[in-house]
């Protein structure tokens, strides 16, 4: 766990820290909170990179029949040739999970360029490439290219997969320790946002038509403009530049731009990293010989993957299907699967302010606890669906439920949770490890669960449960809790007692 402490120095402190010259009247100056650079960095890194990364994962879903329509056109007309329904389902399921394989692949290298670039560099390098990417989508149709447009996609997951990792660990590292975890849930509630978005523009009402859809895919890009525009006034980690580039003085300048004070200020903050500096450089191989960063690396690694095999995609590609037989007509049904993604982004709203009220171990454990006993409830509620005339409406319940637990644990956890589990050397690369899983698992889901939804139904659901039972057993014997404001309170508790 990152040992640093975001509290300002008291006198001791400054007695006994040569380098701090923080004066007296500091001593009364225990925390800080919300800034207008902290801000900014927030809304900037969620309009210009995490809405935009989930709006590539959302956008296909609802215009897919007039995707595959101009996919059988172009092929028609620049080789001749028609496209059979099996055919069609190898091209649209390449052009689908090729973004997925280039988000695992430019997940594997964020760590890198996390060091070598630094957090906003990285962040900068992925803003220009996904607005490349937008541009690339937009003349898809004019040039008649289905190749363009699986480069594109091909594009598109490598950028989203190389900032994922990058923005947690920008936030969590710019923010006071009182809002690490706030900073933490900002990338899970913008990649919410993204499908949300998409699900919405992608509505025929919207940009969803054969006329202008190219525009729809392509609409990110407007995103990653407004998002990026800020970049340049955003500062550089902190963290990174002292204890990856040994740049003190300039952490110590960008720490003070941060936190709205004078330098003599923070210096304490500063130096209390002093214990963190790494002399060596971490390595992908030198945390697979660290036995001790084991533990850890598998929960980052198996929180991430299990978020994306707790069948989250699933339930919202199965959720206009549930509502439909539950009686509601096709766009009430499309209306519901949207109300479903309206509970996912309110759940990440309500934990920006309320993540650090919890135990991080409590909540993980009750939302894959409720996550599981959903599943098995949805699984059979489905199965039973024509039985009992009320059983749709159960279904319904189940789907809700599902996407309400899911999104106050198995959401926003995983993506900062490394954060605080590792120390800033081996940091980046634990986090890219973990993405990178979530890739897998969402790549896993894609390829599978059709397969295994056409032979076992609703029971598909049921093997969903079991990874989600499964991790919870994990959390439950691996994960010691890092949310240090609740260990805190916990100390303060005992010493009272004790007292």
């Amino acid at each position: 766990m990152d040992p640093d402490k975001k509290f300002l120095c008291d006198d001791s402190q400054t007695k006994s820290n040569s380098n701090c010259s923080t004066p007296p009247e500091t001593a009364s100056i225990k925390s800080v909170g919300w800034t207008w650079l902290v801000v900014l960095a927030g809304v900037a890194t969620t309009i210009g990179s995490s809405i935009p990364i989930g709006f590539s994962i959302g956008v296909l879903n609802t215009p897919s029949g007039l995707l595959q329509k101009w996919i059988n056109e172009s092929v028609i007309e620049k080789y001749d040739m028609v496209l059979n329904n099996h055919q069609m389902d190898i091209v649209w399921s390449s052009i689908v999970s090729i973004f997925l394989v280039g988000g695992m692949v430019g997940s594997l290298s964020g760590a890198w360029f996390a060091d070598r670039f630094g957090r906003k560099g990285t962040l900068m390098i992925g803003a220009v490439a996904s607005f490349i990417t937008s541009l690339m989508f937009v003349f898809t149709k004019p040039l008649n290219s289905v190749e363009l447009f699986f480069l594109a996609r091909l594009v598109a997951g490598l950028s989203g997969g190389l900032v994922m990792p990058v923005i947690p660990l920008y936030l969590t590292e710019l923010a006071p320790i009182n809002l690490r975890g706030a900073m933490g849930t900002v990338c899970p509630m913008g990649i919410s946002s993204g499908v949300l978005l998409a699900q919405i523009l992608g509505l025929p009402n919207f940009l969803g038509t054969e006329v202008i859809w190219p525009y729809l895919l392509g609409f990110f890009g407007v995103l990653v403009v407004v998002g990026s525009a800020a970049f340049p006034w955003l500062p550089e980690s902190p963290k990174y530049l002292y204890v990856i580039k040994g740049s003190r003085q300039r952490a110590l300048r960008e720490l003070s731009r941060l936190r709205n004070l004078p330098e003599e200020f923070v210096c304490c903050e500063l130096e209390e990293k002093v214990d963190s500096v790494e002399d060596d450089v971490w390595t992908l191989g030198r945390i697979m010989r660290t036995r001790g960063l084991w533990i850890n690396l598998a929960l980052v690694c198996a929180l991430h993957f299990g978020q994306q095999f707790s069948g989250i995609n699933a339930v919202f590609y199965y959720s206009v299907t549930i509502f439909r037989s539950a009686g509601l007509s096709e766009k009430n049904a499309q209306l519901g699967n949207l109300a479903a993604g309206v509970i996912n982004l309110s759940m990440a709203f309500i934990m920006i302010p309320s993540i650090n009220l919890f135990s991080r171990r409590f909540v993980t454990i009750t939302s894959c606890t409720l996550a599981t006993a959903f599943l098995v409830f949805l699984s059979f509620s489905i199965r039973f669906m024509h039985t009992f005339t009320w059983m749709p409406y159960l279904s319904v319940v189940g789907v809700l439920g599902y996407v309400l637990t899911y999104g106050f644990g198995l959401g926003p956890i995983p993506y900062f949770i490394g954060t605080e589990l590792f120390d800033v050397g081996p940091r980046p690369i634990a986090m890219a490890l973990g993405t990178a899983s979530n890739w897998l698992g969402n790549l896993t889901v894609g390829f599978f669960f059709p397969v295994v939804q056409s032979a076992i139904g609703p029971y598909s659901f049921l093997i969903f449960a079991t990874s989600t039972a499964l991790l919870t057993i994990f959390v439950k014997v691996c994960l010691v809790e890092t949310n240090v404001m609740m260990l805190a309170k916990r100390q303060r508790s005992g010493s009272l007692s004790k007292a």
